[in-house]
């Protein structure tokens, strides 16, 4: 009942809503909008369909409200649809006045198109480039003497903006990149020049703070790094905001420098080409360089967060090995304990039906609770002193697992979306149901032989997320490394050595489709006579690693007996290797989305993680993107386990749905 309340919650809370009316609109709402050719028998060579989501007059989607009929917004649409060939390099288009047929009290709208002919760029042309950054400022426009089937001028516009990018990001604080458009009818030549004003390199003349009220101003400025007389270029800007939003202490920072140059949102459209003013004009209409001082005055601007915060998060999944719901939640309790120090408080609690599972495993609840005072700055400028208290409840398909925690740590930014966190903790877990194991089953795959273990242990981890969307990535790279360390007899249980590399990669063909790939693993080391405690031991499998398996199913098994039956149980191996390649199919704002995916890997209770064999399975998945949240189904085959092929009788099709991409 919880899940169908859930589901029933999830697809009811948006409602589209009619959209204030405009003069001339009137009641008649739009079926269909048509583009098409003039001339019967042609065709459009143009690919149009992202315009129909920009025309005044369109039938509603299962998001988009309708817009209704109006004489008014068909003469807009018409030069819509006429600037939507020009952009492209089809300066004589001719569109027809729209012909609008009533059939049932609903609009059937339809504009005819004849194209003519595409005009040919020319080489673009630079003004005043400073020599050793003209090469550089060339490779960044995008297009070469000669194009005409890629012409797009808005996306040509938009490329002065990296050009200038690259100046600043040099020490040219001032930098400015201007483009015209030439278009020649006659020849059907299309001729684009950039004007460059770049102006003197820039040091930084002083530094104030704006907003600071918890924390004091020189607090600020020591958080930034930043220093008066130093060289200024535009990527200390970034660096800034990313050091102050990782103190915790700000919901926004942007740094304000008195530059004579002006801040452009990005995917403003149309681009204007720059604002030239008169006196930048010579007689001769040529570009006169900006008198402008070397040095600039920085204004840090931040708005700092609530002293206490509160988000909540609830979702449901389902896999074939269990069903979960659960609750997220943190608590922030900000700069309690002085400025850039603070205490958070995040939890999670859920309740999960295993089935397809031994009758006895575990079900009910499970979740985790933490505790954690941060102290940014506490070592250095970047270096940010915490200390953790968890607890963790794990259903696991063999055992309930409990965990406690504590201890200090160390977290550091390294550089844009590169992190480094390194931990200490006191650690202790008891593994409830685990066992008993008989003796060739404990050496064979290293399974401890009590239920408790405790002692120190060590974890690190390193990550760089270079990728355009934690939810729904289609470009960038993911690359990460988790080490976990416990020393052994005489001050712990167990010792072990645990890394777990993770990579993906990104690879867009186009704004709808991308490839996907990724490569993550696990390997336990060094491990004594004691066994691998339940913790460190690898399981796999789910919705988020190979989809041939139910959670934590993809594992070394052993032989369970029950009153009435046997049967395999998954007790965690001692390597785990998941790889995957995912075609994606996921248009910009599109309410729907497709992949079609193949996931490969080996687990095992040794260093090779394909002991045991090979296990492949392949399949195909649907997105349904309501209110950009992406739900996900994905229905997959298991074509081998452990290397044994598998056929119609060992049940081989598992369902799984989630919230967001599998990685």
């Amino acid at each position: 009942m919880l899940l169908l309340a859930v589901t029933a919650v999830f697809f009811t809370s948006g409602c589209k809503t009619r959209v204030p009316e405009v003069p001339g609109e009137t009641d008649v709402k739009v079926a269909e909008v048509e583009i098409l050719p003039m001339k019967d028998g042609e065709e459009l060579t143009l690919e149009h369909e992202p315009l129909f989501e920009r025309l005044g007059e369109r039938p509603g989607s299962l998001i988009n409200p309708d817009r209704y009929w109006s004489p008014f917004r068909e003469a807009e649409d018409r030069r819509r649809i006429e600037a939507f060939w020009q952009q492209r390099g089809f300066f004589d288009v001719e569109v027809s006045p729209a012909e609008t047929k009533m059939e049932e009290g609903l609009a059937h709208v339809t504009f005819k198109v004849r194209e003519n002919q595409r005009y040919e760029m020319e080489a673009p042309v630079f003004h005043a480039a400073p020599a050793t950054y003209e090469e550089a400022l060339t490779d960044l426009a995008p297009f070469k003497a000669g194009d005409s089937e890629t012409i797009d001028l808005e996306i040509y516009r938009a490329a002065r903006h990296a050009m200038e990018d690259v100046l600043r990001r040099a020490g040219f604080g001032h930098a400015v990149v201007y483009d015209r458009i030439y278009v020649d009818r006659a020849a059907k030549k299309v001729h684009f020049h950039y004007f460059v004003d770049a102006g003197p390199k820039t040091k930084i003349a002083s530094i104030s703070v704006d907003g600071a009220v918890k924390v004091p101003a020189e607090d600020v400025i020591r958080r930034s790094g930043l220093v008066v007389g130093d060289p200024y270029t535009e990527d200390l800007r970034d660096r800034v905001v990313r050091d102050l939003l990782d103190t915790g202490a700000y919901t926004a920072a942007f740094v304000r420098i008195d530059t004579d140059t002006k801040y452009i949102v990005p995917g403003t459209a149309p681009d204007t080409g720059g604002e030239l003013r008169d006196e930048q004009i010579d007689a001769d209409g040529n570009l006169v360089p900006r008198q402008l001082p070397e040095g600039v005055n920085l204004t840090i601007h931040v708005v700092e967060a609530p002293r206490v915060t509160l988000r909540l998060k609830a979702a449901f999944e389902i896999d074939p090995a269990r069903a979960d719901t659960f609750l997220d939640g943190t608590l922030w309790l900000r700069n309690l304990m002085g400025p850039m120090t603070h205490l958070a408080l995040s939890g999670t609690v859920g309740s999960g039906w295993p089935f397809g599972t031994p009758s006895d495993a575990p079900s009910g609840l499970w979740g985790e609770i933490t505790v954690r005072t941060i102290h940014a700055g506490a070592l250095g400028r970047l270096g940010d002193l915490r200390t953790t208290s968890r607890y963790r409840g794990s259903l696991l398909p063999s055992a309930y697992l409990h965990e406690l925690d504590t201890g200090p740590g160390v977290r550091t930014t390294l550089a844009k979306g590169a992190f480094f966190d390194l931990d200490l903790f006191a650690h202790w877990e008891r593994a409830l149901g685990f066992g008993p194991f008989s003796a060739a089953e404990r050496d064979d795959l290293r399974l401890q032989s009590q239920p408790d273990a405790y002692g120190p242990e060590l974890h690190s981890q390193i990550v760089w997320d270079a990728r355009d969307s934690g939810l729904e990535a289609m470009s960038g790279h993911l690359l990460s490394l988790e080490a976990r360390f416990s020393p052994g007899d005489p001050i712990a249980t167990h010792r072990f050595l645990e890394l777990a590399p993770d990579a993906s990669f990104h690879l867009p063909f186009s704004p709808k489709v991308s490839l996907a790939l990724r490569a993550s693993g696990a390997w336990i080391f060094l491990n004594d006579d004691a066994g691998v405690p339940l913790s460190a031991r690898l399981f796999g499998g789910g919705a988020y690693g190979n989809r041939g398996y139910g959670r934590e199913l993809f594992s070394p098994r052993v032989v369970r007996c029950f009153e009435a039956y046997c049967t395999e149980v998954p007790v965690g191996g001692l390597s785990l290797l998941e790889t995957t390649a995912e075609l994606r199919f996921l248009p910009p704002q599109k309410q729907y989305g497709a992949v079609a995916f193949a996931d490969f890997g080996g687990a095992s209770g040794d260093d090779n993680p394909f002991a045991r064999g090979p296990s492949f399975a392949a399949g195909i998945g649907a997105r349904l993107r309501i209110w950009y949240l992406p739900a996900a189904i994905d229905v997959a085959w298991l074509v081998l386990d452990a290397g044994r092929i598998q056929g119609v009788d060992d049940a081989p099709l598992h369902v799984f749905f989630r919230i967001g991409e599998a990685f």
